[in-house]
């Protein structure tokens, strides 16, 4: 069977069918990779998140109220987003931590919720952010809870 995609022909508006190869170029498929990397590449600190997991809410509560990263993380729920399923599956590979959330800081995974909770409740979080960010970010505790 031959793949075929029905494309509009702007100049006689009429549906048009293109063959194999020849849709490559005008049809780009969505790379999950390059996302990611775009994304890794947009700020210091991601935050792979869904918007309805209480994890994902506890965390991004935490670095938000406690502490100030700047520039600010780039925080994508995936379960908004239209490759959220593909791309998750990607960063699991990437990263070995195919659950949310996953924080992402220099193009590392350091952990999700629990592992940063915990290092919040031992006193280390913010030497560790500190470390972590390097000279990419600063980071600040804004209120002590």
């Amino acid at each position: 069977a031959k793949k075929e995609a029905i494309l509009m022909d702007q100049d006689k508006n009429k549906p048009s069918k293109l063959k194999n190869n020849e849709i490559i170029g005008s049809l780009s498929e969505y790379s999950a990779k390059a996302d990611y990397k775009s994304m890794i590449g947009s700020s210091p600190v991601v935050i792979f998140s869904k918007s309805y997991c209480p994890y994902s809410k506890k965390l991004k509560a935490l670095l938000s109220t406690k502490y100030k990263i700047t520039p600010e993380p780039f925080i994508l729920e995936l379960d908004l987003y239209e490759h959220g399923a593909d791309l998750q599956k990607h960063i699991g590979k990437v990263t070995k931590r195919a659950t949310v959330p996953n924080l992402i800081i220099n193009g590392f995974s350091y952990g999700g919720c629990d592992d940063i909770v915990a290092l919040d409740n031992e006193g280390d979080l913010l030497a560790s952010l500190t470390k972590w960010l390097g000279d990419k970010a600063k980071v600040s505790m804004v209120n002590k809870v």
